[in-house]
């Protein structure tokens, strides 16, 4: 009986612990101008890659247009992101990076504010809680787990329909096959449901799709 009240309560401060990082970090999030757009990708690109240069020339275009950017605050595509936000000097948007503790990431140098929570958790809510659209670059297993998430939020219900933008063809069209040869074929997925993300190389028209959708939530 013992075992089980410390167990309670150690569930109990843990939650407590959860909300309070989730009222802290809305709290900085909210505070970013808006529209607000939501970048994911690798964390293990070089900043010469051509995705990590596209995702420069993208976040810039987002801020001079005013639109604010989130990331993961590391490196690669996040460091690629949150450096092309702030060489706009332009718009008003801003750009910040929300990480998690003890998983061996450090801010990147480009980060105007950056957050790092405990919970792998409140770090995802945080960054799909406030976007009006998302763009995912090439990445790995975090990437695919984020795309996941918000897609399925918008397939049950559970968050308003954005645009999710997909850079690269030749990284995403063999995901995308999968997805009609395998969940598709065997009833696993609603063939409408692949309407829920674009897939795309043209920069202009991620920016375009994900501004106006912007420019609707306003």
């Amino acid at each position: 009986m013992i075992s089980r009240i410390m167990q309670c309560i150690g569930i109990f401060f843990r939650l407590q612990s959860v909300v309070s990082q989730q009222i802290y970090g809305a709290w900085r999030v909210s505070a970013l101008p808006r529209p607000i757009v939501t970048i994911f990708g690798g964390s293990r690109f070089g900043q010469s890659d051509i995705y990590a240069k596209q995702a420069h020339e993208l976040a810039r275009m987002f801020a001079d247009a005013g639109v604010s950017v989130l990331t993961g605050g590391g490196s690669g595509i996040m460091q690629a992101v949150n450096c092309g936000a702030i060489a706009s000097g332009v718009g008003k948007g801003r750009t910040m990076g929300i990480s998690v503790t003890n998983i061996g990431e450090v801010p990147n140098p480009c980060v105007q504010e950056y957050i790092e929570l405990d919970y792998f958790y409140a770090r995802k809510w945080l960054l799909t809680r406030y976007a009006s659209g998302f763009v995912i670059f090439p990445g790995g297993f975090g990437t695919f787990d984020e795309l996941g998430e918000v897609i399925t939020l918008m397939q049950t219900g559970k968050s308003k329909r954005v645009p999710i933008i997909l850079i690269g063809k030749e990284f995403w069209d063999g995901f995308m096959q999968w997805l009609i040869d395998q969940p598709c074929e065997h009833g696993l997925i609603a063939r409408e449901n692949l309407e829920l993300f674009h897939i795309t190389d043209d920069l202009q028209q991620a920016f375009c799709m994900v501004r106006d959708a912007c420019k609707l939530s306003e």
